[in-house]
């Protein structure tokens, strides 16, 4: 897929039927495996390890900052898109985004106001209003 390598193995049912580890497997009529070639594994589990070090979350509370900032842009001003087909004015149009979004922070601040919490699907407000 995508032109990226994988080894994908496919398990029919009917090989399945011998095998000592079916009560723990699957209950698909089959079953299908997809890896990643062992050079990209074994990156990837030292990029989850490295995941659960003070180090790495320190850094990462930086960009989970920012990535809150970009949703917020992105929630209150529509910024994915831009109305404009020019680079000066799509610059613009994000100053003129960023500094409205600095001013409802300072709002939000003066007033007390909490900023939002994390954001619930309409399916969890189904939820939740049928459990209450």
């Amino acid at each position: 897929m995508g032109g990226e390598p994988r080894i994908h193995i496919d398990f029919s049912g009917a090989g399945c039927t011998s095998c000592p580890a079916k009560e723990t497997c699957t209950t698909a009529a089959y079953r299908v495996l997809t890896l990643l070639p062992r050079e990209e594994h074994e990156l990837l589990r030292q990029r989850r390890a490295q995941q659960q070090t003070d180090q790495w979350k320190e850094r990462y509370h930086t960009r989970a900052g920012v990535e809150g900032s970009i949703s917020q842009a992105v929630r209150r001003t529509s910024t994915r898109r831009t109305r404009y087909r020019s680079l000066a004015k799509t610059s613009l149009a994000q100053v003129l985004t960023a500094a409205a979004l600095n001013l409802y922070r300072l709002d939000a601040w003066w007033t007390g106001t909490p900023l939002g919490t994390t954001r619930v699907s309409h399916y969890e407000q189904l939820v939740l209003s049928h459990a209450a």
